[in-house]
């Protein structure tokens, strides 16, 4: 019994590994930017085959009936047709899909941390000249102060 169960978990993480480095074409698309390398692929053709059903959902959100979003925590029809311009946001997807570990953590969000890039932008601050830093700082704010940067939403 032990052999069979350490099988089916060595085939599950290998199927994990698959999901996250194989993409197919349908997936290199700006709608799905955010969710590549970060979602399961069986999460992903769930995304790509309710997707087709936006043109009627989208023009009737009452006869979408969001199944998708209560049955898998995934985005229904309805939701999607919201995101048709521009990319799905990674928290609209249930955590589940997001997770490609058996760890102990239980399903908690992984700690993502910046303290190492912090350190790195700041020291590279010190050594640019004035020119390099004031160039470096106008680029934080742009990220930091979404108000300040030159970019226009869509349509």
């Amino acid at each position: 019994m032990n052999k069979m169960m350490t099988l089916q978990h060595t085939q599950i993480k290998a199927s994990f590994e698959t999901s996250t480095h194989g993409v197919g074409h349908v997936f290199k698309v700006t709608l799905y930017k955010k969710l590549l390398d970060m979602v399961s692929k069986y999460a992903l053709n769930e995304i790509v085959a309710e997707y087709e059903c936006v043109p009627y959902a989208g023009k009737n959100p009452s006869c979408c009936g969001c199944v998708m979003r209560t049955t898998h925590g995934l985005p229904c029809a309805c939701e999607l047709s919201k995101y048709v311009v521009g990319s799905i946001p990674l928290e609209t997807i249930h955590i589940f899909w997001r997770r490609f570990s058996f760890s102990d953590q239980g399903l908690c969000e992984a700690k993502v941390t910046i303290t190492k890039e912090m350190e790195t932008i700041s020291k590279r601050f010190e050594q640019l000249n004035v020119c390099g830093k004031v160039h470096l700082k106008k680029k934080l704010q742009e990220t930091v102060y979404l108000d300040l940067n030159s970019m226009c939403p869509p349509p």
